[in-house]
């Protein structure tokens, strides 16, 4: 079973709820209540009608079930189109479970390209678990040309977001990387968080 991480503090989960349509909040509560109490057929009923009116988060936990086979047989081709719409609407968890379908090529079609694409939208998201994707894939060439200054770029994004692997990863890479590589590619690193926490900051006070 995939677990449970809706994405964001609950606070803020409640709040956009509301502003979304008040009448989802009761029935967004109700469905993760169930669902966290193994009441997955009522889950599953309650986020689907959410997940119709366009709510990325009961779309990710619909994807989650059906991924997981959590309450119904696993259907792979229902959680990536589960997936792929809480995906469009920048959802960074599904974006990354989108990549990582395109990956395995379970419901859809295998594609590193693909992968690599939607790991990095996750990543660019914020996503610590998609950084380090996009570090694995670049440091080797998968879906993308190699390249350690990015790989190493990515997987101190994913470090400093607390990824465990990560520096393990980046020091392998480093191996075959001049200081000079590295100076460039610890640069990148800083300037993407900074330009991270500067977007984040903005969005707060709109």
């Amino acid at each position: 079973m995939i677990g449970i991480n809706p994405g964001w503090p609950a606070l803020t989960l409640l709040l956009g709820l509301t502003m979304f349509c008040p009448g989802l909040l009761a029935d967004y509560t109700r469905a993760l209540y169930a669902y966290n109490h193994y009441d997955y057929d009522t889950a599953r009923k309650e986020f689907t009608l959410i997940a119709m009116n366009g709510h990325k988060d009961a779309q990710y936990y619909l994807g989650e079930i059906y991924e997981g086979g959590v309450g119904v047989p696993a259907d792979y081709k229902r959680a990536f189109d589960w997936y792929e719409q809480a995906a469009q609407q920048q959802h960074a968890q599904a974006q990354s479970r989108l990549a990582t379908l395109y990956l395995t090529g379970r419901g859809v079609e295998q594609d590193n390209t693909d992968a690599f694409d939607w790991f990095l939208r996750s990543a660019e998201n914020g996503y610590p678990l998609a950084q380090y994707e996009v570090g694995m894939m670049y440091s080797r060439g998968k879906g993308i040309p190699l390249n350690r200054i990015k790989a190493y770029k990515w997987l101190t994004i994913a470090a400093s977001y607390g990824d465990p692997e990560a520096m393990t990863v980046r020091r392998r890479v480093s191996d075959g990387m001049t200081s000079a590589d590295i100076t460039v590619a610890t640069r990148m690193a800083s300037d993407w968080e900074r330009e991270r926490e500067l977007k984040l900051q903005t969005s707060e006070f709109r």
